[in-house]
C-alpha cells in the first residue's frame, strides 16, 4: 500500500514534469515561427525632408530611434581636422559598415546616420551645439558620432545600413 505522502509527491513531479515540458515547447515553438507583430519592419523608411546645413534631427518609427545630420563644409572640414579631441579618431573599434570606415563615418561627407543612442549607458542622445550627448550620463560625441575624450572612455555611436533616396529626403535602414 501507497503512503499518502507518496502518491502526493509522484502526483507533483508528474504535474511539475508536465509543466517543464511545456515550457519547452513553447520555446521551441517560439524559436522556429517568427511571430512578430506586423508592424515590425523588415526595413523602415523614414521621411527626413530637406535639411538645412548642421541641422540635426531625431527620427523614430516603431522602438527604432535614428539619428541624421547635414554637415555644412565647414563642419566636415573641422570634423577631420579635430583628431586630438576623439578617442577613436580613425574608428578601429567602432561597429559600422564597410562604406562608414572613413573620417567622417558616413556614405555621403555632408550627411551622417546613426543610430540615436549612446554607447554609455544605452540611453537616447540630445542635441547640444553641434555635439551630441547621452542623455542619462556624460557621453559626448561630434557630428561624425566619435566619442570625444573625456573622463571615462566609451565607443562610438553605431551605424546602421542604410540608404539615401536621389535627393536625401528618404532615409531607408536594414536592421
Amino acid at each position: 500500500m501507497e503512503s499518502p505522502t507518496r502518491k502526493f509527491l509522484q502526483t507533483a513531479v508528474r504535474y511539475f514534469l508536465l509543466l517543464g515540458g511545456l515550457a519547452v515547447l513553447y520555446v521551441v515553438l517560439d524559436f522556429m515561427i517568427d511571430v512578430r507583430p506586423s508592424t515590425i519592419q523588415s526595413s523602415y523608411r523614414f521621411n527626413v525632408g530637406a535639411l538645412a546645413p548642421d541641422e540635426i534631427k531625431i527620427v523614430r518609427q516603431d522602438n527604432l530611434l535614428i539619428l541624421v545630420v547635414r554637415r555644412s563644409p565647414a563642419t566636415i572640414a573641422s570634423l577631420q581636422a579635430a583628431t586630438a579631441q576623439v578617442q577613436d579618431p580613425q574608428s578601429e573599434d567602432s561597429n559600422q559598415p564597410e562604406y562608414a570606415r572613413n573620417s567622417l563615418r558616413s556614405r555621403h561627407p555632408q550627411y551622417f546616420v546613426s543610430y540615436a543612442l549612446g554607447t554609455d549607458l544605452g540611453c537616447a542622445l540630445k542635441v547640444l551645439e553641434l555635439t551630441l550627448q547621452e542623455a542619462c550620463s556624460r557621453a559626448r560625441y561630434d557630428l561624425a558620432g566619435r566619442a570625444l575624450k573625456g573622463e571615462n572612455e566609451f565607443s562610438n555611436l553605431s551605424i546602421p545600413d542604410y540608404n539615401f533616396t536621389n535627393n536625401f529626403s528618404t532615409l531607408t535602414i536594414e536592421p
